[in-house]
């Protein structure tokens, strides 16, 4: 993929992503904030609601001022109606000033209400009157004067009289009512607890909503009344059901929270709650989801400018990224045409004068010159190989001469009966021939054992046949490093100091404890300190002189290269006085192919004893 796209996708990328987060915060903003509008509203609303109910409420009780401080009217209900005439005189007088009076007061008489006055059954001029209930009152006026006698067993009616003002919702008529008991002050009357009688004021319910205001807060919005008691009294005609609001009711702790929110099935509901007069609640909900709807549109605009934006930009930076990549794609095609480096032409690298594209050319220009150097090192270093290698051919041919010149000394020294001559060269020949083959390699410590037989043969000769070697190899397939047991006997044969009269005794035992191959080297010299050794094989200061040569930190070393663990020497005293060297070596460790330019060169190797 080309730095043109891969700049286009990432740019794209990151703009969808700050579109998606923008998204997220900027819907939990106009959220918030519809929300708190909404709540304001609903707050708007229900102050509105609950006024309009305490003056609908009002007219009601000033319609029952009216009828309890009317002299005249007190002065009808007490009349005795003995005389016909002026019973029926009386009786129209009543229904006259009730009719004034209802008519009047109530707040609009535009609505569809209707005003209907029971009177006591024990008023003398009660039984003039139709006794009629709520139920199956046949008449089509708004204000109608009954007798109570109907009426008297009904809950309703039992509840005024006890409370003085009932609010109640007459199912058979569908209507809302408000019933009050009225006491005429001026009534000389027979006495009635229940007092004079009882006015009910009863709204339509499909004509309730215009007692209350008729705009709803939101398109699902909705209100219900209920009673002191929880009763729902009537709900609004929107789309939540009676027992949501019962719900809410029983949420708001009866009366005790004034704005809350509900779930209730999925649904999450903004809730207020007011108390009118006579016992009144207005109960308030507004939907969750309308808050919701309410900003899917604010979203929608915000989601078409930032797109509108976001397509603008993308083309601006394609356009852009073009004129960018276009340098970066002619110095590719010229870096594309190197073959040879030691003869390109590095001006085809200058592809423009941007700075950093200049930076480019020039780094890519150290680069070849680098390359170059490299390729010049790397034929310098081959000429050096083949000049090593024809060396080492050379050397192959030195020692061939070597041994034929060593074999015709042999010959001579046979041919004049000089065989101790004769044994000393074939000792010295068989050396040269074990050091020159694979000298860094591991061989059997056999082979290494040979070897020393060998260096002691030309030993023997100097020491007057007064040195022994003696061997006891329990494993015969342990290997070692080749060279790793001829410096310690050498030391032992030059630097051993017998007591006087003894032979100078090499014992050289190996046997296998587990994974762990032990040598020990051991003569009967005397007088050296193995704590000395020991402290010199590690680098610590110590007393010992030092002769040049291939000596005993060199065989530490190279176990140590070939094993891990704690392979190494370690010298000790024996009761005698005389030395032992133990080599111990971690056979599980052992590695293949050990670095060998990690040995350090030793100036005066040897420890003299």
């Amino acid at each position: 993929m080309g730095i043109r796209k891969k700049i286009f996708y990432i740019t794209a990328a990151v703009m969808l992503s700050v579109l998606l987060v923008s998204y997220g915060v900027m819907y939990l903003y106009f959220y918030h904030v519809m929300f708190e509008e909404t709540v304001i509203r609903q707050r708007a609303s229900v102050e509105l609601n609950r006024q309009m109910a305490d003056n609908f409420v009002q007219s009601v009780y000033h319609t029952a001022v009216q009828l309890v401080s009317d002299k005249a009217l007190g002065g009808y209900l007490s009349n005795p109606c003995t005389d016909p005439l002026e019973t029926i005189q009386m009786r129209e007088a009543v229904k006259t000033q009730f009719a004034h009076y209802a008519t009047h007061q109530v707040i609009d008489s535009t609505y569809y209400y209707r005003s209907t006055l029971f009177l006591s059954d024990l008023l003398p001029i009660a039984k003039t009157f139709e006794s009629y209930t709520l139920d199956n009152n046949p008449y089509a006026a708004s204000n109608v004067v009954f007798s109570d006698t109907n009426v008297q067993e009904e809950e309703w009616y039992r509840e005024t009289v006890k409370r003085t003002v009932h609010v109640f919702t007459n199912e058979s008529t569908d209507e809302f009512c408000i019933a009050r008991k009225i006491i005429n002050t001026y009534y000389i009357g027979p006495y009635d607890s229940n007092g004079t009688a009882v006015m009910v004021v009863s709204v339509a319910k499909n004509q309730l909503e215009n007692v209350f205001s008729s705009i709803p807060v939101t398109a699902g919005s909705g209100y219900a009344i209920l009673d002191d008691d929880g009763k729902n009294l009537y709900c609004s005609s929107t789309g939540i059901g009676c027992n949501v609001y019962e719900y809410a009711w029983q949420a708001s702790g009866c009366r005790e929270q004034d704005e809350f929110t509900l779930s209730l099935d999925g649904e999450k509901y903004l809730a207020s709650n007011c108390q009118a007069q006579y016992g009144i609640h207005l109960l308030f909900l507004t939907p969750n989801s309308d808050i919701t709807a309410s900003v899917k549109p604010l979203m929608a605009t915000y989601s078409l400018i930032f797109a509108g934006i976001s397509l603008v930009l993308l083309l601006a930076i394609y356009i852009l990224t073009g004129r960018l990549s276009r340098p970066l794609i002619r110095l590719s095609a010229a870096i594309g045409e190197v073959r040879d480096t030691r003869n390109y032409d590095k001006e085809k690298l200058h592809v423009s004068n941007e700075k950093e594209l200049v930076i480019l050319e020039k780094s890519f220009g150290q680069l070849i010159d680098n390359v170059n150097r490299l390729i010049e090192d790397i034929r310098i270093q081959d000429e050096k190989e083949k000049r090593s290698q024809l060396r080492a051919l050379q050397a192959q041919i030195n020692p061939h001469f070597i041994f034929n010149a060593m074999d015709m000394v042999n010959w001579l020294a046979l041919s004049r009966n000089c065989d101790d001559i004769a044994s000393i060269v074939s000792s010295i020949a068989n050396m040269m021939r074990y050091s020159i083959t694979n000298a860094d390699g591991m061989v059997a410590i056999s082979q290494e054992i040979a070897n020393i037989r060998e260096f002691i043969s030309v030993y023997q000769l100097r020491h007057n046949n007064r040195l022994h070697l003696d061997t006891s190899v329990d494993n015969e397939d342990i290997s070692i490093p080749k060279f790793t047991l001829q410096p310690l006997v050498e030391n032992s044969v030059r630097h051993a100091k017998t007591v006087d009269g003894e032979d100078l005794c090499i014992d050289i035992h190996a046997w296998k404890e587990g994974r762990t191959a032990l040598i020990e080297v051991h003569d009967n010299g005397r007088g050296c300190d193995a704590q000395e050794l020991n402290r010199h094989i590690r680098y610590e200061k110590t007393t010992l002189q030092v002769s040049s040569g291939f000596g005993i930190r060199n065989v530490n070393e190279r176990i140590a290269l070939w094993y891990h663990g704690g392979s190494g020497l370690i010298f000790r005293n024996e009761e005698d006085g005389s030395l032992t060297v133990r080599i111990i070596l971690d056979i599980t460790q052992e590695k293949e192919n050990p670095d060998k330019s990690s040995l350090p060169g030793e100036t005066g190797g040897k420890a003299e004893k």
